[in-house]
């Protein structure tokens, strides 16, 4: 099941990317793109820098996607070090904690 999902989800990416070529190419194609955009969200990410035991070994942190809101939505753990990022999105417990913690150290105000 999970290789269909990513079979589907690759070949719905590629029939996209054509879309989006053909636009760039054809003002009319990409007028009609833009006018059947059902909505959008704005969703801001904030990067915590995480103090580190051995910080030349690598680094850690945690992504936090706040919503226009100013709502905590989503948040992500990540290791980094010289030669790569790993990142893990968080399981629900979690994250609860997470959004706890971090709730009230960001504000975003949207004109």
């Amino acid at each position: 099941m999970k290789n269909d999902k990513k079979s589907t989800i690759n070949e719905e990416l590629r029939s996209r990317m054509e879309q989006f070529k053909e636009a760039m190419k054809d003002q009319e194609k990409r007028i009609e793109l833009e006018n059947n955009i059902l909505g959008s969200e704005v969703l801001i990410r904030f990067e915590i820098f995480l103090p580190s035991k051995s910080p030349v070994k690598f680094s850690d942190g945690v992504f936090l996607y706040m919503n226009d809101s100013g709502d905590i939505v989503d948040a992500e753990y990540y290791i980094r070090d010289a030669d790569d990022i790993t990142i893990v999105g968080l399981e629900a417990d979690d994250f609860k904690v997470v959004k706890e913690l971090f709730k009230d150290s960001f504000s975003l105000e949207i004109e």
